[in-house]
């Protein structure tokens, strides 16, 4: 028996390490965390980018922490963050107490994950949120990007942050953490004031595309109106040529059939007497024998 266990717990040990070895390879190299309040839900959109390190191997499982209440929007992979797709990615989701677990198979570096978090509060104009971070691996350098709302002002955060500048008259701010150890939990802290509650998106400005002769992958019907003028031409000039010879077989097909119907050249059911040779219509003598026809004196 316990030569048994001993096996056991030789093989046990065996393949432990090897399964830590395989989950240490995954490293993050850097998250960016974005937050957009307010901007098209009453609610906090986070965008969180994550670049997987160079050297870790792929394809991988990557699990994502994100909170239990947490409505997942869009999960996308990539070469690159400008190129990611969501299109046959396959994911699952597990729940782990106030988490909620996205399992993502990771064929390129680069992963979009969007979700809205309702945990943003509504006290008259003060609005409060808390974020809180907590993942399998290292992340080499972990950075945040804070847009204020249209209408809103006072953006107060726990971390120190940085004017980022303004992008489609959206006020940024950013907030440089740094490296973030596995395992760590990295909370903080964001409020600001907002006396309405409309969202950002009703107020962006849109710029209207000016369409004209020269824009890209437009049609011009201009510079096809002599090729349809010069068709319609050829097809009318066939049409005709086609009906005058369509009405001419008609008028030699009416004549035919009235020649026939005159008896000109048909047979007719008088027989010679004399010969027994069958008469044309309108014969008085047999064509053959030269006898002359009764049916022609009568």
């Amino acid at each position: 028996m316990r030569k048994w266990f001993f096996i056991l717990a030789m093989a046990a040990l065996l393949v432990f390490p090897s399964f830590v070895s395989a989950q240490g390879q995954i490293a993050i190299e850097s998250v960016e965390v974005k937050f957009w309040p307010e901007y098209d839900k009453p609610n906090m959109l986070v965008i969180s980018s994550i670049m997987l390190s160079a050297d870790t191997e792929l394809p991988t499982q990557v699990d994502v922490r994100i909170p239990s209440s947490a409505i997942l929007h869009t999960v996308a992979v990539g070469q690159a963050f400008d190129v990611v797709t969501d299109q046959g990615i396959e994911k699952t989701t597990r729940a782990d107490g106030d988490w909620l677990v996205i399992s993502i198979t990771a064929t390129d570096p680069a992963i979009l994950l969007e979700y809205y978090d309702p945990g943003l509060t509504k006290d008259g104009s003060q609005r409060s949120f808390t974020y809180n971070w907590l993942s399998d691996y290292d992340v080499a350098n972990f950075g945040v990007l804070f847009q204020q709302p249209f209408d809103a002002e006072g953006l107060e955060s726990s971390l120190p942050l940085q004017d980022a500048g303004i992008t489609d008259n959206m006020q940024y701010y950013f907030s440089n953490i740094g490296a973030v150890p596995a395992g760590k939990s990295l909370v903080f802290d964001l409020s600001y004031q907002k006396a309405t509650d409309a969202l950002s998106v009703s107020r962006l400005d849109i710029d209207p595309v000016n369409v004209d002769e020269n824009t890209p992958g437009r049609v011009s019907l201009n510079n096809y109106l002599p090729y349809i003028i010069g068709g319609l031409g050829v097809f009318m000039i066939v049409g005709g040529i086609l009906y005058y010879r369509r009405s001419g077989r008609a008028t030699v097909s009416k004549k035919s059939r009235r020649k026939r119907a005159d008896g000109g050249e048909s047979e007719s059911g008088v027989y010679c007497a004399q010969c027994g040779a069958r008469a044309r219509g309108g014969d008085r003598f047999c064509r053959t024998c030269g006898s002359r026809l009764r049916q022609a004196e009568e």
